[in-house]
């Protein structure tokens, strides 16, 4: 089958084959359930994409196929647009629509109007462009309950352009399910198609913007927008099981922010100092059995202090430990947090939720902290972000509105920060260097560094 209606393409103004690269034609050529594309710029993931499409419409009579953008204008002015000039047929503008004569048909979509269009139909195959535009898979996911036609490939790709640990990076990059295919290349895997004068300026671009040269050139997932982030995804990456330097008389803190019948997760994270060392996670339980549980942590590592998210059903377990300290069960200080309470240091943050972010954001960035490689708090720590008020002070991004991208709470990013804070809180500590005694100094985190 010839490449779409016209297999030619111009490079410096000259009609050339169309011939497919290496890595585009294991691309389109994937037979798994889920191809992805996660690929640089100019290395022909939209013309690969739709030729694969266009492919299945042609290749199983009467199938269906859906295109889909985020927002409407891309869709229009670039999706569109791009498969009539590969493919050479022309969409009904009305329906967003193209109807072969084999009785396959295309459907054209923006994520707004997805809803009352997939309710009730049978996909063969669909396909999400810049898939990294979408906050998170439920989009993908509900396209995949729907590839149900019979007698097609049902398959569902994506392309997308390299945006971090989001979520196309787990289900393709981190994912080890085969029906997962993924390819990726950089720009330089296409020169043949590409200008010079294109890629001489990428030189340039490397010394002026070596972040952006990474991920948009070099298909970085370790690089991302960071502009408006409280903790710069690199400095996140740095943090994972950083080696800090270990001091006996540091606080060791059990934090936790219990959910009880929600969709929320109840977190217990223990930190040595500024030190992640251990995380139990659990759902819809019992607020005893929560309590239960964060004893258990205090035991397992004598623990000096539990800090504890006291708004809604939180109060009960602050409550319930408390009376343990009273009785004598257990020993470790139970300290109360409610995030909307005033911020202590209200010139700069309305709100001890804004505070306590940003608190953790510093950190981070000084390279104080510690934590974990787990997916999840990567994740959740990666997506937060911030503004300003006409005060000045610095707004953390609501939890409503990070919800809305993650598709979750930020219940692991909640009890790091909750017990970064309790760190802080607790006493200070008599700073220790190697092989000197030093006895008239307090411990300071922030001025001695770990």
């Amino acid at each position: 089958m010839p490449l779409f209606n016209n297999p030619k393409h111009m490079v410096d103004g000259k009609e050339c084959p169309l011939v497919l690269e290496k890595y585009q034609g294991q691309f389109v050529n994937s037979e798994s359930r889920f191809p992805g594309m996660i690929s640089a710029w100019a290395t022909g993931k939209t013309m690969s994409a739709l030729y694969k499409g266009y492919i299945l419409s042609h290749m199983y009579p009467n199938n269906l196929g859906l295109i889909l953008r985020k927002n409407f204008t891309d869709l229009r002015d670039s999706t569109m647009n791009d498969f009539e000039e590969y493919s050479g047929g022309k969409i009904k503008s009305q329906s967003k629509s193209i109807t072969y004569s084999n009785g396959s048909k295309i459907l054209f979509h923006h994520a707004d109007e997805l809803a009352g269009v997939v309710q009730n139909i049978n996909l063969g195959w669909f396909f999400i462009e810049q898939a990294e535009e979408f906050d998170n898979d439920a989009v993908f996911q509900k396209l995949r309950g729907r590839l149900r036609r019979k007698n097609t490939s049902r398959q569902g790709f994506i392309i997308a352009n390299a945006n971090g640990h989001n979520w196309c990076w787990k289900l393709w990059k981190q994912n080890p399910q085969k029906e997962f295919d993924l390819t990726e290349a950089t720009t330089f895997d296409n020169t043949a198609n590409l200008t010079p004068d294109f890629l001489e300026d990428l030189k340039t671009m490397e010394i002026q913007s070596p972040s952006h040269y990474r991920r948009f050139v070099l298909n970085s997932h370790e690089d991302v927008d960071t502009a408006d982030r409280i903790i710069p995804y690199d400095c996140i990456l740095k943090a994972v099981n950083r080696d800090l330097r270990k001091y006996d008389a540091e606080a060791t803190i059990v934090s936790c922010d219990p959910a009880e019948f929600g969709d929320d997760k109840t977190v217990i994270m223990v930190l040595k100092g500024l030190t992640v060392i251990d995380i139990e996670v659990t759902e819809k339980k019992e607020l005893m059995d929560t309590a239960g549980r964060i004893v258990r942590m205090y035991r397992k590592h004598n623990a000096d202090k539990i800090i504890i998210d006291e708004i809604g059903v939180g109060a009960g377990v602050r409550s319930r430990l408390r009376e343990l300290v009273q009785d004598g069960d257990i020993e470790a200080s139970v300290m109360g947090f409610n995030s909307g309470r005033k911020a202590e240091q209200t010139e700069k943050y309305p709100k001890l939720r804004d505070e306590v972010w940003m608190h953790a954001g510093e950190l981070f960035k000084d390279g104080y902290v510690s934590i974990p490689k787990d997916d999840d708090l990567i994740e959740e720590l990666g997506v937060m972000s911030y503004g300003m008020n006409s005060k000045g002070q610095s707004l953390v991004a609501r939890k409503k509105d990070i919800k809305k991208i993650l598709g979750r709470s930020t219940d692991y990013g909640d009890a790091l920060v909750m017990g970064l804070w309790a760190a802080k809180k607790s006493k200070k500590r008599e700073r220790l260097f190697v092989g000197v005694e030093d006895e008239s100094d307090d411990y300071n985190v922030l001025e001695w560094g770990l």
